[in-house]
């Protein structure tokens, strides 16, 4: 009894500390774990609680949504009142994965669109929505609502949303770009039987706790484990949100049989989708040399330092070092848009993961930027020991 009377006092407190704005802010974000007809009657942080407390969704036992929700709304200093051990001792919780990263991009956009913004958005819609929903008054989080409802937005569709931004604010179109990357590896990774975890906008810390907390878990019963990583990069290592580096090396030792005995012996794959560097990697035209005059060669080696001297690791990167990465507008980047086709294309043949990196290497290095001038190159490294072929999953391939 006096545990929950203590949560009671720790959500009087956070009700306390939310602004009206913060509190619909909230109900947008659990918008889909709880129904829109109880949501509406919603005015009070207290009385959305209240609801998920009811659907067993938040406890004393696990307050892991409450601050997953805090930290999406970055009430940092408010979490950290919350979990000193005076007043919430979360026991080891962590943060919950209860939020839907769509519902989080739609979310981030919000924070990202001015007035201005908003009302030229509304004028895209007044023939698509009624009238009555574009009022002065109406936030976009309520408008994004409203084009749910009229099925012009939902999770595996962002078209029309993509077209709005595109038109209102074009430097917030990367990041919906961004969100239909990280869903196509999500939706290929559990056609294959993965269990999915994705964590977006980590610094370099929260990188390593991520594989660390990884590492942690019994994998004994599975056959191998993935790490996708989408950032930006250099050619030591990838960047976090806090522009601090993560070195390949430090990546991938977080699952060395040291650190994660119940994975030895099993494949580690990590597949990095950043830049390495700054330089545009040029085209290269077929050159014809005469029968008497040799052929230029180089000896330089390519630098391995990113893998350490330890087997059953593949680090599939998607450009060499120094060049950049491409992306384009619709699909995507060029390295994960192949991978993801080509491991749909090629899984239920039986194809080894080794002959389906190749395959994406010779895709990607066809294409060109539009001037026909700039070019990439993925490098898949690795030390595994045996082939590794994912099983054909009994169900069709996801649709792009």
């Amino acid at each position: 009894m006096q545990t929950v009377l203590e949560f009671q006092r720790v959500l009087l407190k956070v009700q306390a500390s939310l602004t009206v704005e913060e509190v619909q802010d909230l109900v947008f974000l659990c918008s889909d774990l709880l129904s829109l007809k109880d949501l509406s009657t919603v005015t009070s942080a207290g009385q959305l609680f209240s609801l998920l407390e009811n659907r067993d969704l938040l406890s004393w036992e696990d307050p892991s949504l409450l601050l997953e929700l805090l930290r999406i709304l970055k009430r940092n200093s408010l979490i950290r009142s919350l979990t000193s051990e005076d007043v919430m001792p979360t026991n080891g919780t962590t943060y919950s994965q209860q939020i839907s990263p769509y519902r989080q991009l739609l979310y981030e956009l919000s924070e990202s669109i001015c007035e201005q913004d908003l009302k030229n958005i509304k004028f895209l819609l007044l023939k698509t929505l009624p009238r009555k929903k574009l009022e002065k008054d109406t936030t976009l989080l309520q408008l994004f609502l409203e084009m749910e409802k009229e099925d012009l937005l939902v999770e595996n569709n962002l078209d029309v949303l993509q077209k709005i931004i595109a038109d209102i604010n074009p430097s917030l179109e990367k990041r919906i770009i961004q969100y239909k990357t990280e869903k196509s590896l999500e939706v290929v990774f559990q056609w294959l039987g993965f269990e999915v975890l994705t964590k977006q906008n980590c610094d370099r810390h929260q990188i390593l706790q991520v594989l660390r907390d990884l590492a942690d878990r019994d994998h004994t019963s599975t056959d191998c484990v993935v790490c996708c990583v989408l950032s930006h990069g250099q050619i030591k290592g990838i960047v976090g949100v806090d522009g601090q580096i993560v070195t390949y090396r430090e990546l991938i030792e977080t699952l060395s049989p040291s650190q994660c005995p119940s994975l030895f012996k099993k494949p580690k794959l990590f597949f990095i989708q950043a830049c390495r560097g700054t330089d545009d990697q040029p085209a290269a035209f077929p050159q014809i040399f005469p029968d008497d005059e040799v052929m230029p060669v180089s000896d330089a080696a390519v630098p391995r330092d990113s893998i350490p001297e330890m087997a059953d690791y593949l680090l599939a990167m998607s450009t060499v070092p120094h060049y950049v990465s491409y992306r384009e507008k619709d699909n995507g980047t060029w390295f994960i848009q192949s991978l993801c086709h080509n491991l749909k294309l090629l899984v239920p043949r039986g194809v080894d993961l080794l002959s389906i990196l190749t395959k994406v290497n010779s895709d990607v290095s066809k294409k060109t930027d539009k001037s026909g001038l700039k070019k990439q190159m993925p490098q898949p490294e690795f030390t595994l020991t045996k082939r590794v072929v994912f099983p054909p999953p009994k169900t069709r391939p996801p649709l792009p």
